[in-house]
């Protein structure tokens, strides 16, 4: 007797049910009951982590005790995988890229434009002022300050107690530095205004700036610096110094992972006779960093034949700077600056690629990360390793940069 189709058909479902639920319970016992381990994994699994370990800790001449490195998305424009040989060849051609492309789209400018100095003689008095150590003792720093709060409320006094020594004083193109005389200054500028264009550690130097500029009490300590002759003073924030003419606002939410502010507009460029210029430390490829910076010389020169351009060579940060007891007295090597994060470790290479160009463009480089990348000590410090405290080693920056001022005159 042939069985009712309600009933075949129940039978295929109870069926079909039954297998699925033998595959899904034979799954589950696979994969949440791994086989057990062999004495020879469970070595090599070990041996994997004390090897992890033993890269991640870092130690830097700051350093008290050795640091976890920061964990950080791989970049493929960092050479940090090279040897020191492989790296220094890198820049050898990236440098020369530089000046090549610079002279062929700028000229070469024989001259500082601006000056009416000697530029061999000049630039070499200039590194001149850049090349020294931090030596025990008083140094040079501007008695009084009105900068936000927050630079002032350092850990200690400390950075306070080193001096900037020059190794070759006193030779005919290293002449001692003279110090600052805010009258003086204001004389040399002559009442050109100065423009200073770049990164947040631009705008401290803004700040600093005028305070050895002030020839007296000012309603608002942001632009009037120098009354007899009047210059004025101001800072736009663009990290790459790109020539765009108009700032993608977003509607009300523009990214300011990097800040772009226009500068190389014709009324802007035209009202400022001094530019003092920073490139922030991006990273990117060389050929690009080349690029641009060339691109915007070019745009300058063609708006101001005869500004004068002065360009401060950007500084590393110190990654656990709260460490910092003092600063160190020769500049980090090929084999510690590999260790450093956030692309820093391309900053030496970058910084000669931007000589190359500046001076193509018959600017003036100023290697004024020479100077403060010997101190740890002085940044702001909690998570803040690349602003610096003021007073502090930025004092140095503006003494430096007051002696450039009258050289150039």
């Amino acid at each position: 007797m042939a069985l009712p189709w309600r009933r075949i058909r129940f039978l295929i479902y109870l069926a079909v049910a039954t297998l699925v639920y033998q595959c899904l319970t034979h799954f589950r016992l696979r994969t949440s009951a791994p086989p057990p381990r062999t004495p020879q994994d469970v070595a090599v699994q070990d041996e994997s982590i004390i090897t992890d370990e033993k890269i991640t800790q870092l130690d830097l001449p700051w350093y008290r005790s050795p640091h976890p490195q920061p964990t950080l998305r791989k970049n493929k424009y960092v050479t940090t995988h090279l040897s020191p040989t492989e790296r220094m060849a890198l820049q050898e051609r990236s440098v020369h890229r530089a000046k090549q492309v610079a002279e062929a789209v700028l000229g070469p400018v024989k001259e500082i434009r601006g000056s009416i100095q000697d530029a061999v003689t000049l630039r070499a008095k200039v590194d001149c002022w850049t090349n020294g150590q931090w030596l025990p003792g008083e140094g040079y720093h501007v008695p009084k300050h009105f900068q936000d709060p927050l630079y002032g409320k350092c850990r200690s006094q400390d950075r306070l107690n080193y001096h900037w020594q020059l190794k070759e004083e006193g030779v005919s193109m290293c002449p001692p530095m003279q110090y600052v005389d805010p009258t003086r200054w204001c004389q040399a500028l002559n009442g050109r205004h100065v423009l200073l264009v770049g990164d947040l550690v631009q705008y401290q130097l803004h700040d600093v700036l005028l305070d050895v500029m002030r020839d007296g009490p000012t309603v608002c300590f942001g632009e009037l610096n120098c009354k007899e002759p009047e210059a004025r003073m101001r800072y736009l924030r663009n990290d790459v110094l790109s020539t765009i003419r108009r700032i993608d606002k977003a509607n009300g939410h523009p990214s300011v992972d990097i800040v772009q502010w226009p500068f190389t507009t014709k009324t802007m460029l035209k009202a400022y006779s001094v530019l003092i210029l920073n490139r922030a430390p991006i990273v990117e490829d060389d050929e690009t960093f080349i690029q641009e910076l060339v691109q915007t010389m070019r745009t300058i020169r063609q708006a101001r034949p005869d500004m004068l351009i002065i360009y401060r060579s950007s500084s590393i940060g110190h990654p656990y700077c709260n460490d910092a007891t003092g600063p160190f007295t020769t500049p980090l090597t090929e084999d510690e600056l590999v260790k450093l994060p956030y692309g820093w470790s391309e900053l030496r290479r970058r910084n000669a690629m931007a000589r190359e160009i500046v001076e193509a463009a018959g600017g003036v480089f100023v290697d004024l990360a020479a100077v403060t990348d010997q101190r740890p000590d002085g940044h702001v410090g909690g998570q803040d390793c690349l602003r610096y405290c003021i007073p502090g080693p930025l004092d140095t920056w503006a003494h430096i940069l007051y002696n450039v001022l009258l050289a150039l005159e």
